[in-house]
């Protein structure tokens, strides 16, 4: 999948807004995550969580939408996309923070008044919003694979332009609402302190929610309009192992199919890979299956390995587009982002970790994976411009 550049990048989460603030808060190795202010968790007790601030996004509307429209205004610049493209966005929540509003407001009673809170509530209403919101003459497709949702939007917008041109959108979106904050709960997956993600202490995951998009164009045709080409989506590949629907594969198996189904999209040996942002969740088993699958496709010439989650929290539906553009920015900046919480590492999971305080130096090729439920893993490849 060569020539595929990305001529625009936008990014919220709870970092902050934009690719400066992502960075700067990279380099830091500062961590937000905190107390949930969004909604109230009730009996569940309080998990710190990745939110984002709400002065940086519009007041009205719903919280996802919001979020989307931040971030993709951010990718397109003010650029007017007139002929046909794509706009693929991943999601798993959709509007449903809106619709719990509507159920605890009301408990479903028939002729129920602020009906228009359930607007919303299908995932593919983000995709429809969003590109009606910027004016796109796009086909719209919505995929929602569990934790590789915007991973793979951005793949398959990659694929698309590969193959007939043009442009394409792609990212993601989730907001923090009480169905995932309840559902990670009763999984015992939620961690009382900001998660640390490969360290042997680990806890659990911190929730989190933010929006990524990038805009993706033929390499040829972004020459022709001289724009500058920020990196290239050179490779994605997908698999699901269907191992049980909520535990990984304990040795990684449809992990190690995306891997390398990635890398030969790219056209690209394992040595040629210079960092992994990995799915990272801080679970027990999601961890070391990560690891093993490291392992069995890089041997013991592990790349150079982080996870950000520790930044933003694990955002879910969002999260493979959030952590393509944290992979992007590393490999324009040459800074590489250490793993946020990681102190004592986990003998038991045998990468290379980046070391404490992060590392300056060049990157080639990043590898993006994103694991979700249900055994749907994903990873993209991804290159930097030519200097």
């Amino acid at each position: 999948m060569r020539g595929v550049a990305i001529t625009g990048v936008g990014i919220v989460s709870a970092l902050g807004s934009g690719v400066a603030a992502h960075l700067e808060a990279m380099r830091e190795g500062r961590t937000p995550l905190g107390p949930l202010t969004l909604f109230s968790p009730d009996d569940l007790g309080s998990f710190p969580v990745g939110e984002v601030d709400p002065a940086l996004v519009p007041r009205r509307g719903p919280r996802s939408i919001r979020l989307a429209l931040h971030a993709a205004r951010q990718a397109v610049g003010g650029r007017a996309l007139k002929s046909p493209g794509v706009l693929a966005l991943g999601t798993t929540t959709g509007g449903i923070l809106d619709s719990e509003r509507h159920f605890l407001k009301h408990r479903g009673a028939i002729g129920a008044e602020d009906r228009e809170l359930l607007l919303y509530h299908a995932m593919g209403t983000v995709t429809d919003v969003l590109g009606r919101a910027l004016g796109l003459s796009a086909e719209g497709h919505t995929f929602s694979t569990a934790c590789s949702s915007s991973a793979n939007a951005i793949g398959f917008g990659a694929s698309i332009v590969a193959r007939r041109g043009g442009w394409a959108l792609v990212g993601g979106v989730d907001s923090l609402a009480r169905i995932t904050y309840a559902g990670f709960h009763s999984l015992k997956l939620l961690s009382s302190s900001p998660c640390r993600p490969f360290d042997r202490h680990r806890r659990g995951l911190s929730l989190g929610e933010g929006a990524a998009f990038l805009l993706l164009e033929s390499e040829e045709q972004a020459r022709e309009r001289g724009v500058p080409i920020l990196g290239f989506i050179t490779g994605w590949g997908c698999a699901s192992d269907a191992y049980h629907p909520t535990a990984p594969h304990p040795r990684g198996d449809g992990a190690v199919a995306a891997i390398q189904s990635a890398l030969a999209d790219a056209r690209l040996r394992p040595s040629d890979v210079d960092y992994v942002n990995a799915h990272g969740t801080a679970t027990p088993a999601n961890d070391v299956s990560e690891g093993l699958a490291l392992q069995r496709v890089f041997g013991d010439d592990c790349p150079l390995t982080s996870s950000t989650k520790g930044l933003t929290g694990h955002t879910l539906g969002a999260a493979g587009a959030i952590e393509s553009v944290l992979s992007l920015i590393a490999l324009s900046s040459g800074f590489v982002p250490a793993t946020a919480g990681l102190e004592e590492p986990d003998p038991e999971i045998p990468i290379r970790h980046v070391p404490s305080g992060g590392l300056a130096r060049p990157l080639s090729v990043v590898v993006s994976n994103s694991f979700g439920f249900g055994g749907n893993n994903t990873a993209l490849v991804l290159s930097r411009a030519p200097a």
